[in-house]
């Protein structure tokens, strides 16, 4: 049996769980008509990273008012350069569109994400000398199980000012082989995300397609299913990924009967990022939030045109009706914070559009 095959027949234990104490309410989720961008500027290169050479990228979701106006714009996760996360906010902050409209009435649009590239067009392609003797060293002694002093290497080099994609894509990979030989799955898997970002461009292609076949690993086994399915169709259009996508596809195709067995709640492990911030795609129409651990101050529901902003309450449970799938999790809360989000059945009872 492969490492990988090993790693995935977890997902079928992974799902035991204890019963579930909840309340149950009903929350209305609309349709819309999106907006339509009428200004959309671009971000403003920050002259400082310019100077350094530095290039990246930053993952931000925001609301659409009914006036068009851009609110509640936070940064997802980035290659981890705070001027370029700054510069996006700030870009996105000045947007206008046309609002998204129901029954030619304003409405609020919800679900939008974006990423924005900052990318030199005449950068070097390669990396430092500087850069490639630590990297070779930090990644000889995670390969040698030399782990001691790793931390404090990884460090080290994110102190460099990382410049160039290429040398992001280096960083990202070292770092998910630490969290791997260390066990820590949940960091793994970010490390994991931020590589496959822009690590197609700029390493082997074995040890790209290798890495995305151990991030879909790592997200069924995280339950982090909808992504998952997503990696996988990217990676089955990668070429010479045949082996790896004959290998997952068993799994992927069982993911749908997952979702539909209602006796069978979904965990889900959450953890407050650096950003202070964490996200999650619904695969069911309710979910509760439990074992808290830490301080959690909000959680938002973003779906088409529903955006509501709760108190966090152990053992309340969250309906969205049937026909509207699709949604958004947002948890804000102090870093380090976990939690659990559990998927579950929703609630047999009259929904809230039947009662209007």
């Amino acid at each position: 049996m492969s490492f990988i095959s090993a790693m995935l027949l977890t997902v079928a234990s992974s799902q035991a769980s204890p019963a579930i104490d909840i309340n149950t309410d009903d929350y209305h989720i609309e349709t819309i008509k999106n907006a339509i961008p009428i200004k959309r500027t671009s971000p403003r290169y920050p002259a400082n990273a310019a100077r350094k050479g530095q290039e990246g990228w930053v993952q931000v979701s925001y609301v659409v008012n009914e006036k068009g106006e851009v609110e509640s714009a936070v940064v997802e996760n980035s290659s981890g350069i705070a001027s370029f996360e700054k510069a996006a906010l700030r870009a996105v902050k000045s947007w206008e569109f046309s609002p998204a409209t129901q029954n030619k009435k304003p409405v609020k649009q919800c679900q939008n994400q974006i990423q924005l590239d900052f990318r030199l067009h005449q950068a070097d392609k390669g990396v430092s000398r500087k850069f490639l003797t630590r990297y070779k060293k930090l990644v000889t002694d995670i390969e040698n199980d030399a782990l001691e002093n790793v931390p404090q290497q990884i460090t080290e080099l994110r102190a460099l000012n990382l410049g160039n994609f290429t040398e992001d894509s280096y960083f990202w990979f070292a770092k998910s082989r630490y969290y791997n030989k260390v066990g820590d799955q949940v960091k793994e898997l970010h490390a994991l995300d931020n590589f496959i970002h822009q690590g197609k461009d700029y390493m082997k292609r074995e040890v790209f397609v290798a890495s995305v076949a151990r991030a879909i690993a790592l997200k069924l086994d995280q339950n982090k299913l909808k992504s998952a399915a997503r990696t996988f169709e990217m990676l089955s259009e990668t070429r010479g990924a045949e082996a790896y996508t004959k290998e997952l596809f068993p799994y992927i195709d069982k993911v749908q009967a997952l979702i539909d067995d209602k006796n069978r709640p979904i965990w889900v492990q959450g953890k407050i990022s650096e950003h202070a911030l964490w996200r999650h795609e619904l695969v069911r129409n309710a979910f509760t939030i439990a074992n808290i651990q830490g301080d959690l101050t909000s959680l938002e529901v973003r779906c088409a045109n529903q955006y509501s902003v709760y108190e966090i309450t152990q053992g309340i449970q969250w309906n969205i009706p049937q026909s509207w799938q699709g949604c958004l999790v947002f948890v804000h809360g102090r870093q380090g914070a976990s939690f659990n989000l559990i998927e579950t059945a929703a609630a047999v009872q009259q929904s809230a559009t039947d009662k209007a």
